[in-house]
């Protein structure tokens, strides 16, 4: 009697241990889905092919607060962010004409 009991545990620890992977399983799959959702939602191109207004628009505004003549600037600064906003303009023109052309394309098919 005692080892038929012994064995019904050893079936149920040997149940319990492998639910527990198939559930482990289950939630390394989970984090990976949210991991490359996150990864997709936070990747800037496919913030501007869902936002090009808002980004265009915050693009913008980020422009005139840099560009904004300081008086009391020195020149240093006034070169760094020249080179800024020249670097910040060409990022921008780049990535607002692969929008364009994404959305060209799209209507080709």
């Amino acid at each position: 009697m005692g080892s038929s009991r012994v064995s019904e545990i050893e079936k149920k620890k040997i149940e319990l241990e492998n639910e527990l992977a198939r559930i482990q399983e289950g939630i390394d799959k989970s984090i990976d889905g949210v991991k490359e959702e996150v990864v997709e939602n936070l990747d800037p191109k496919t913030i501007i092919r869902k936002y090009p207004l808002h980004v265009l628009g915050a693009s913008v505004l980020v422009g005139f607060l840099i560009g904004k003549p300081k008086s009391s600037g020195s020149s240093s600064n006034s070169l760094l962010a020249s080179e800024l906003k020249k670097a910040l303009a060409k990022k921008g023109l780049s990535m607002l004409s692969d929008l364009i052309e994404g959305k060209m394309n799209s209507r080709e098919k």
